[in-house]
């Protein structure tokens, strides 16, 4: 295709980053080989680099052209050269092909082949007496490769039928062991979590228990002291950040505050395409219809042409979810958004906020607030801070207990669920009286 097809990017992931991302999902570490110690062998020559540089008895091989492999190959490929103890390769429509698996065992035979000069991979295959796993022809669109411009627009379309069976194979968002520290104080410490695909959270905690550094973490702003994020499967550090960081949206009173005042609203959801502040340039017509279907919505059409400067802060707030929405986002993180809204523009925008979450297009919802009566029903997950340390992580009807809140805000209070949402009501402080 003229170019190192590792390079190239399918739904805003490079090749390359598709197959790290079928690594992790396998439980496999991953290593990349661009060149081979044994050059014009086609792959055989990288079966013999990947034994001189890894210590492994067995090593299964991937193609970076083949972003839609599952999970279940690769596990099926391990499962059945430990049963067989031979080297195993995909059959399809009568060849071999990647993935393979290779054993150690098996070297001097590859490098015997490279002796006589046969590179293919039916030769090797053959000389191994290996065994072959095949697919179903239902899940053989997962051994499309991409050699052609043409192929690489099949790919897009073959992604856009099977995206969301392919983003359940790795979680939204996973956080290991974080540590952010300053100095001799831990900020936050040890912090492991998970979002999964369809999942929305809400996260509490009282003020300075880490949630604005944990924020600042997920959105780029504020690297780690150690630990890592992963975004459907790439890595913070590894990836590109100019791509990765268009996956989260942020809504927050810092953002609010940099919009331009003479911006119209339409204008402002087009700046969020690529994450600007005022937007500068002539926007394409796509952009602009894109725009147009965000505000509709948004149910905020009606303030298409409004700038920013005359836009009520329930209407900016709208606004500012449909610029993030703009960059087609996996996860929106909404800091506080019911902050400085009076008692009827909150309602008005805690309604629209669980209709966003109940569409099946909506990315991952992160909602951070002190106020248990804005979480509405579509947050059926809670993450609970206290000194910088995970107080508790899981479902809302487990993790929102009155002892659960009376540890996370060092005071005495009471929950109760009714029909119109949760209340938390004080009832003391364990060191002194109200």
């Amino acid at each position: 295709m003229g170019r190192n097809k590792s390079d190239l990017i399918l739904a805003g992931t490079y090749l390359l980053d598709h197959a790290r991302i079928i690594c992790r999902a396998a439980g496999l570490e991953n290593h990349v080989s661009r060149t081979d110690s044994v050059e014009r062998c086609g792959p055989l020559g990288g079966i013999v680099t990947a034994f001189k540089t890894l210590d492994a008895d067995r090593i299964v091989f991937l193609s970076c052209d083949m972003p839609f492999v599952s999970p279940a190959i690769i596990d099926a490929l391990q499962k059945c050269a430990m049963a067989s103890n031979r080297s195993m390769f995909l059959r399809h429509e009568s060849k071999v092909g990647f993935p393979f698996l290779i054993r150690r065992a098996d070297l001097p035979r590859v490098c015997a082949q490279i002796d006589r000069r046969e590179y293919s991979l039916q030769s090797l295959a053959a000389v191994l007496n290996s065994d072959a796993v095949v697919l179903p022809t239902s899940s053989q669109w997962q051994l499309f490769n991409i050699n052609t411009p043409a192929e690489m627009r099949g790919a897009v379309q073959i992604y856009r039928e099977h995206q969301k069976e392919l983003e359940k194979r790795v979680p939204v968002l996973a956080v290991q062991n974080l540590v952010i520290r300053r100095d001799k104080t831990f900020i936050l410490k040890n912090l492991s979590w998970r979002i999964n695909s369809g999942e929305h959270w809400v996260i509490l905690g009282a003020n300075g228990s880490g949630k604005t550094s944990l924020l600042s973490a997920l959105t780029g702003y504020l690297m780690p002291t150690s630990g890592s994020i992963e975004l459907l499967g790439e890595i913070y550090g590894e990836s590109d950040w100019r791509e990765l960081r268009k996956k989260v949206g942020l809504v927050s009173s810092s953002i609010r505050q940099m919009m331009a005042e003479p911006e119209t609203a339409l204008e402002t959801i087009i700046s969020g395409k690529n994450a600007m502040i005022d937007l500068w340039g002539t926007p394409s017509r796509a952009d602009v219809r894109r725009a147009r279907e965000i505000l509709n919505q948004i149910e905020c059409a009606h303030l298409s042409d409004r700038p920013w400067s005359v836009l009520s802060q329930g209407e900016r707030q709208r606004i500012l979810i449909g610029r993030s929405l703009m960059a087609d986002p996996k996860v929106l993180i909404l800091d506080e958004p019911c902050a400085g809204l009076d008692p009827v523009a909150r309602e008005t925008f805690l309604n629209f906020l669980e209709q966003l979450g109940r569409s099946p297009s909506a990315p991952a919802l992160i909602l951070v607030t002190h106020h248990v009566e804005e979480i509405t029903p579509a947050f059926q997950n809670a993450l609970i801070l206290l000194q910088g340390e995970l107080l508790v992580a899981g479902p809302v009807k487990n993790a929102l207990t009155s002892a659960t809140l009376s540890e996370a805000f060092d005071s005495k209070v009471k929950l109760t669920l009714r029909n119109s949402g949760y209340r938390l009501t004080v009832t003391g402080r364990r060191d002194r009286v109200l």
